[in-house]
């Protein structure tokens, strides 16, 4: 049975490796070599558990882990040794920690226990426990888990107090089966739930974590629909100017003459009046380039024609700007929200205007300026404005989302209001190279 136990204790510890690594870096390997690669480092460390020697524990942990680092993430050796030490030194860690939990308040003599299996071995469950709590808390804030933190929320929280209750009742079992005279079906009892302890962390993370993926998709999805959305409306926009554009071409020859009489009779007003009316009942309109990105242009124009068609006066001033560095659905994110915050709150001011800025800064960074009027000083809470709405369901979603891709481009992001002119200000860095 004991047997059967630490197996399943190295298995969960080639768990938390996956987990911690699957959180910092990408994949650069098909699942099934990954596998065989976790395989492998269960089967060499195990086998050198069986040695009993505490430093052959050490180096084989290190050694595993950074091959399986090095060869299954897109990793660079120095980043790896770093992580690999980082976890080793959670491991060595979590161990002094439990082995002070069971000795100083439990009141359990390890050297007394060090020839009872199942003091030996909830002690060690425990461990691995509490460092697979340490370990999924430090991935929650590595680098690529920034888009989980998105959908990351309190009920996530929650899922911390299955392995910490794990932990207190492993740390009574052992406190019972020290200090009382407990019976093989007992310890048999014990060692059972705690397996099933362990087996069942590793399963309800498993389903968090693809809980969290299948949100992560779906946002994705969402931003995709988004942008789709955009440009299925800016071409039903050209199409229709198109037609119209048809429409005056073939009755030119009929307006011309109209004009030329017009004139001949020195009725100059008349004609211009009469060609503003061709102008409006034809709906031609410029068709302006805002930017060399596809993707910008659309956002750019289509927020244009919004303001013009609310009698709100609108500039954009977009440099020759790369943003091959970003992906589509961040720019969407990014524009088009701020482009509707910033119409959302200049469309009921008396002097509206919408203004945007898109240029380098330090050729490293693109800069970003928005300025829009706004009828009233604006809230902040903790630098970020917030709405005033007595409804505030789906209010400021807008605002995260931008400020979460400033963060993974390691930018930053300012809100300004100027008061004796009732203009805010928005400014965003973004780091490009």
């Amino acid at each position: 049975m004991n047997t059967i136990c630490y197996l399943f204790i190295f298995i969960f510890e080639q768990f938390i490796s996956y987990l911690y690594f699957k959180s910092k870096y990408e994949f650069k390997r098909k699942t099934w070599i990954i596998f065989i690669c976790y395989f492998i480092s269960f089967i060499v460390q195990y086998t050198t558990n069986l040695f009993n020697s505490p430093y052959l524990n050490l180096l084989s942990f290190f050694v595993c882990n950074l091959s399986i680092v090095l060869i299954c993430f897109s990793s660079t050796l120095k980043q790896s040794l770093f992580d690999v030490v980082l976890l080793e030194g959670i491991m060595i860690t979590t161990e002094v920690v439990i082995m002070y939990l069971f000795s100083s308040i439990l009141e359990i003599d390890l050297l007394e226990c060090k020839n009872n299996e199942l003091i030996i071995f909830l002690e060690t469950a425990a461990t691995k426990i509490l460092y697979f709590i340490i370990a999924y808390i430090i991935s929650i804030f590595s680098k690529k888990a920034d888009k989980y933190k998105s959908v990351i929320n309190k009920y996530s929280v929650l899922l911390f107090l299955m392995p910490v209750s794990s932990i207190l009742v492993i740390s009574s079992y052992a406190y019972l089966s020290f200090n009382y005279n407990v019976n093989i079906t007992t310890n048999f009892l014990f060692t059972f739930s705690s397996l099933i302890m362990l087996i069942s962390n590793i399963i309800i993370f498993i389903i968090h974590e693809r809980i969290i993926d299948v949100l992560i998709k779906n946002t994705e999805l969402e931003l995709e629909k988004q942008k789709l959305h955009i440009n299925e409306e800016y071409y039903i926009e050209l199409e229709k100017q198109y037609d119209s554009s048809n429409i005056l071409i073939h009755d030119i020859k009929k307006c011309l003459g109209n004009i030329k009489g017009l004139l001949l009779q020195n009725d100059n007003s008349k004609a211009i009046e009469y060609i503003d009316s061709i102008y409006d009942g034809y709906d031609i309109k410029q068709i302006k380039k805002y930017s060399n990105n596809k993707l910008i242009n659309v956002i750019v124009s289509r927020y244009a024609q919004l303001c013009y068609n609310n009698n709100i006066e609108f500039s954009a001033d977009i440099r020759d700007v790369n943003f091959s560095f970003i992906k589509d659905s961040e720019i969407t994110a990014l524009f088009d929200n701020l482009f509707e915050n910033a119409f959302e709150a200049t469309k009921k001011c008396p002097n509206k205007f919408i203004n945007i800025e898109v240029d380098y800064r330090n050729e490293n960074y693109v800069f970003i300026k928005m300025l829009n009027s706004i009828n009233n000083k604006p809230l902040f809470q903790n630098g970020l404005p917030i709405t005033t709405k007595k409804d505030k369901k789906g209010h400021g979603i807008g605002i995260k989302s931008i400020l979460k891709i400033v963060k993974k481009y390691y930018g930053n992001l300012d809100y300004t209001y100027i008061e004796n002119e009732n203009i805010f200000v928005t400014t965003i860095l973004l780091k490009s190279t």
